[in-house]
């Protein structure tokens, strides 16, 4: 496992640095952000679901490659986003997902994101792969109220890659979030704050579930460290189930550890 992790981070860190390289080249002067990051959760929480279904954790590495405005005001990110099992018993749910996307600020108060993901499990059949075109939409600030509260609406549209795969449906969400500022201390850096957020899942009968306008609500909190180019994010977050299909009935509460490098 460890040496796995280990060709996992050095992949992931030569690809981000070769795509920089090469946009760089391709774009002239088109600014490009490129974000390696390494994730340890102690549960792999999907959209309010437990996928290990037994609770045990995954080391998620990703690349993130971004080039604001490219496209006539529209930004545009390629990302790479892998999940592997800590503990044995998993063995075909290593994962690797695949998103190009594209972001939009409408004025002030409003953003628009299109996007796709393929999801691959490499070490699964053809038939388990997963694609998904997406779309969400984020009001930056709700009017009226004293603190900075954004509320976002996603929904994307699951179906197999091959014929013969998993069901395909809808998912969708939606939900509200603000960062508050945290005082300077020994504890917290200047300008530190403290993200909350509050996810609603539903969804039309996707991957086999039974319909659902509710089927789990994701509490999250989480926030950053900085030092020079790179950031450590601990996060916190429970997971409230509302259909007694998706694990077992039970709530679920789990932490991570994010640590990302910028180029």
């Amino acid at each position: 496992m460890r040496r796995r992790m280990v060709y996992s981070l050095v992949l992931l860190i030569s690809m981000g640095v070769f795509l920089k390289d090469s946009f760089a080249f391709q774009a002239g002067g088109q600014e490009v952000d490129v974000t390696v990051t390494n994730s340890y959760v102690s549960r792999y929480i999907w959209r309010g679901q437990d996928v290990y279904a037994d609770n045990d954790g995954a080391y998620q590495p990703s690349v993130d490659i971004s080039l604001p405005g490219f496209l006539k005001g529209t930004d545009v990110d390629f990302n790479v986003w892998g999940s592997f099992p800590l503990n044995k018993g998993h063995e075909l749910a290593d994962e690797l997902d695949y998103t190009l996307s594209f972001s939009r600020d409408l004025g002030r108060m409003y953003n628009l994101s299109l996007g796709y993901t393929y999801y691959d499990y490499p070490k699964a059949n053809k038939y388990s792969d997963v694609q998904e075109p997406w779309v969400s939409f984020t009001l930056n600030r709700i009017p009226y109220l004293p603190l900075d509260v954004s509320f976002n609406v996603f929904a994307g549209y699951d179906f197999s890659a091959a014929s013969g795969g998993p069901e395909e449906g809808w998912y969708y969400s939606w939900g509200l979030s603000t960062e508050l500022p945290l005082p300077e201390s020994s504890l917290t850096q200047k300008g530190q704050s403290l993200s909350l957020g509050i996810t609603n899942w539903g969804e039309d009968g996707v991957g086999g579930l039974k319909p659902s306008s509710l089927y789990a609500v994701e509490i999250s909190i989480s926030t950053s460290y900085s030092a020079g180019k790179f950031s450590i994010t601990p996060t916190l977050d429970y997971t409230i189930n509302c259909e007694d299909k998706i694990n077992n009935g039970d709530d679920e509460l789990w932490g991570g550890l994010e640590i990302s490098y910028t180029f």
